[in-house]
């Protein structure tokens, strides 16, 4: 297995770097040697590691793990597994974080010096990316933003998710009327009152959206072979039509949840 690690001075709150480790899609996307990120089976990178005439390449399955100061990003490729952890040290005016990258698989013996680079590059982009981060939105301006999330505007919704962070990913068997069952249990590891919901089947033939406030539902999209619905709750008529089309939702999906960055 290669080993790679630096360290990088970041003159930035601790909070703002969180921001960034959090948001794995997000970050990855700016690491060194990344050809493409993609959230729709959880987080997957196709990274494309060079050295002399060989392009060494492979699509990784990203699995997020932290603990009290460490961020560890675990991605399995179908010919190997590289794994990055960042640590966060806080001194009195920055912090410092530690990245160490890990490469097991093909190519190993030659990859020392791209595996230095992408070391370095990822604390390059931490740094450049926390110290660029605006303040965190108070909880009254992510209100607003989640008072202005339409399902039938697709830039309403995407003004949202520029907005939030990736919290979780995965595979979930939905039993008929026990879709909110689902999202329950994923809220109970989550502070965060608001949600937004996403979920695809893998022939990406059915698919909803739903956000949500506590138990309260404030949208849905649901789409299938006959077309899509989309209900905005305003009233008791628009709450209860929204709670049918929840319920009928089943199957197996894979799952995304977001939630507004400073929390809603």
């Amino acid at each position: 297995m290669k080993r790679r690690e630096t360290s990088v001075e970041i003159n930035a709150p601790r909070e703002n770097i969180e921001r960034i480790l959090e948001d794995a899609p997000q970050f990855i996307t700016n690491w060194p040697y990344v050809v493409k990120v993609s959230t729709k089976n959880g987080v997957q990178a196709e990274i494309l590691l060079p050295r002399f005439v060989f392009k060494f390449g492979d699509t990784y399955a990203f699995t997020v793990m932290t603990d009290s100061s460490s961020y560890i990003y675990e991605g399995i490729g179908r010919k190997s597994h590289l794994t990055a952890t960042v640590t966060l040290k806080e001194w009195q005016k920055s912090v410092t974080a530690n990245v160490e990258l890990s490469y097991q698989g093909r190519g190993e013996l030659l990859l020392g010096k791209p595996l230095e680079i992408l070391t370095k590059g990822i604390a390059r982009s931490l740094k450049e990316l926390a110290e660029n981060l605006g303040p965190i939105p108070s909880p009254s301006a992510s209100s607003s933003i989640v008072d202005g999330v339409d399902f039938s505007d697709p830039m309403s919704v995407a003004t949202f998710l520029s907005k939030s962070k990736m919290v979780h990913s995965g595979l979930h068997i939905v039993q008929k009327g026990g879709l909110l069952n689902v999202i329950t249990e994923i809220r109970d590891r989550l502070s965060d009152s608001v949600l937004y919901v996403s979920g695809v089947t893998q022939d990406g033939s059915r698919s909803f959206k739903l956000l949500l406030r506590g138990s309260q539902v404030l949208a849905v999209e649901y789409r299938d072979q006959n077309g899509s619905r989309v209900v905005k709750v305003e009233d008791e008529n628009t709450a209860r039509e929204a709670l049918e089309i929840v319920s009928g939702i089943e199957g197996a999906y894979m799952v995304n949840v977001w939630v507004p960055v400073g929390g809603a």
